[in-house]
């Protein structure tokens, strides 16, 4: 095995270990209906699992901290929903880390208890901070 294919295997490995944190309710079913909170939630692990398959190193340190603050909190019966500057970026990456934190303390300061945080809130909020995200290429083609 070559140095790449165990450094990739070593990341596929960390990818899973940070998915045994799922929630009980999250097993296997033809068509499972998940809630907004669990959306949520496979969405952060699937961003977390691109970002140790691309091995950033940033985001592997978000990652282990993320477990650490979970586990943390798990000690006190309590949860919270963690969101970082780069889930900001990854919808906004027109936005410097100093525009994405503000983006992220606002929606702190300010969200909807009853709705939560989530991406669409992060990119709501970013808007009206920051004005709409530039067009892609993308978006003019479709």
């Amino acid at each position: 095995m070559t140095d790449t294919n165990k450094t990739l295997e070593a990341r596929v490995r960390e990818a899973f270990l940070l998915l045994r944190d799922l929630p009980g309710d999250l097993e296997a079913e033809d068509d499972p209906v998940f809630t907004t909170e669990q959306v949520n939630f496979l969405e952060k692990r699937l961003y977390e699992v691109r970002a140790l398959l691309k091995g950033e190193t940033s985001s592997q340190l978000y990652a282990d901290i993320t477990l650490y603050v979970h586990h943390l909190l798990a000690k006190h019966q309590q949860i919270a929903a963690i969101w970082s500057i780069e889930d900001v970026t990854g919808i906004r990456p027109d936005l410097t880390e100093d525009q994405a934190w503000e983006v992220l303390e606002q929606v702190r300061d300010n969200h909807d208890a009853d709705w939560g945080i989530s991406y669409t809130t992060l990119e709501t909020v970013a808007d009206d901070l920051f004005s709409i995200a530039p067009e892609t290429d993308d978006e003019s083609e479709a």
